[in-house]
């Protein structure tokens, strides 16, 4: 209540699947009276941006009547099993016309081919992921797993007790999806991607940073919630200062520190240069005392030096190692990883051998020896050499992380040239 008032209570965002939601009951709240229209049909979405906005339902009806279109800006609640929606006072809804320039996701994206830059056919779109947030619906994922196959086919218990709950590794970013074409049809058209097959694999999981930044607090504090550590470590880093703060502002204190913990002392850097001194202080005091001493460097020496910024996040194997093995190793850790651009070799005694570069690891045969294919010649840095060291090897050489070794070589961490930037800034 305020000022006498009733306070409106937004309801929280949630996710749904487009096969939860197709079949349940449209209802039409008459002044608290709810009468049946029929079940939901579709939705009709409309290609303004990253990520399609829903802007009607489609609603079907018994004793074959035409379905009905009803606007999303009149939907007054949604759940798998009832949508109300709530028609302005002299309101009508109208009768659904199919036209070329109208886009349903049910009819036309489910069961859709999905092809990568280079024409191959990559996975199919077994169902589609929503986002339901401040009086709006986007579609934000693709599902090409087996259980977004079987929960269209309402054996979604089968695939929970296989695979428990869905995991964002399972869905496909809507930001890799092309515009969908303009004749897509029930029968016809194909969803295509911006990126290559091999890359799939390389997606970052900070996906829903810029959906983040266009929700108000408590929708986005609702969000970032429902993230595992990981995923919400690395969204965090990537949205734009104004909303780290908001976010660190809202957020538990042992939620932060374990976000915090996943993260490099220059990340961690990143987020508490941000913060009020006091907030920042407090949380130097939670974290490990190593990581403490090389923020507390980063944050207050101009010359700090490298190790400060090294990170452990990355996949080094022996030169024994297979090339098919290296890279399901690869594709199973690459969530936990800093560095996803580059491989290392390395021996039983931790010194380097070489590097391969992930897309050179992805085009040789699966049975080929890592140290047949590695680059042995390897720019590397040294703990004491400086940042204008660090930055001019960077410019030099264009790559995007580094290794670091000591004076018998031995890989000591791996330094990438964000962190590096964002230590120079």
């Amino acid at each position: 209540m305020i000022n006498g008032v009733p306070e409106t209570v937004k309801p929280e965002p949630r996710f749904f699947f487009i096969s939860e939601l197709i079949r349940g009951r449209v209802r039409q709240d008459r002044g608290g009276a709810a009468e049946e229209i029929g079940r939901l049909a579709d939705l009709e979405i409309t290609q303004n941006g990253g990520y399609p906005e829903v802007v009607s339902l489609i609603v079907g009806r018994s004793f074959g009547r035409p379905p009905l279109e009803i606007p999303f800006s009149m939907v007054k609640s949604i759940d798998p099993h009832v949508t109300t929606v709530e028609v302005p006072p002299g309101g009508a809804l109208k009768e659904f016309e199919y036209g070329p320039t109208r886009t349903l996701v049910k009819d036309m994206v489910l069961d859709k081919k999905i092809i990568d830059t280079d024409d191959y056919e990559v996975e199919i779109v077994y169902d589609v992921r929503l986002l339901y947030a401040e009086g709006k619906m986007h579609v934000v994922h693709a599902d090409v797993s087996a259980a977004g196959m079987l929960r269209r086919l309402h054996f979604g218990w089968l695939g929970r007790l296989l695979w428990g709950q869905v995991k964002e590794t399972d869905l496909l970013p809507w930001r890799y999806v092309q515009a969908l074409p303009s004749d897509l049809g029930r029968f016809r058209g194909d969803v295509r991607l911006t990126i290559s097959r091999e890359k799939i694999a390389d997606i970052h999981p900070a996906d829903l940073a810029d959906i983040l930044e266009e929700l108000s607090g408590e929708e986005r504090m609702a969000v970032f919630d429902t993230l595992d550590t990981e995923t919400a470590a690395d969204t965090l880093e990537e949205v734009e200062p104004r909303v780290q703060r908001e976010l660190v502002a809202s957020m538990r204190r042992d939620r932060l520190v374990e976000l915090l913990q996943t993260m490099t002392p220059a990340q961690i850097a990143d987020i508490l240069e941000i913060l009020p001194r006091i907030d920042a202080q407090v949380l130097r005091k939670l974290l490990p005392a190593e990581t403490a001493v090389k923020v507390t460097e980063l944050l207050n020496e101009p010359n700090v030096e490298l190790e400060s910024i090294v990170t452990n996040r990355f996949l080094a194997l022996p030169a024994t190692a297979l090339a098919g093995d290296a890279l399901s190793c690869f594709r199973d850790r690459t969530r936990r990883y800093d560095v996803i651009m580059y491989v290392y070799v390395a021996g039983e005694d931790g010194v380097l051998k070489g590097a391969i570069d992930i897309r050179e690891l992805i085009q040789a045969e699966e049975m080929t020896p890592l140290g047949d294919i590695m680059t042995e010649q390897v720019v590397t840095l040294s703990p004491g050499d400086t940042l204008a060291d660090a930055a001019k090897e960077f410019t030099d050489h264009g790559f995007r992380a580094l290794p670091m070794v000591d004076e018998d070589h031995r890989l000591l961490g791996v330094i990438t040239y964000k962190d590096l930037l964002a230590v120079m800034k």
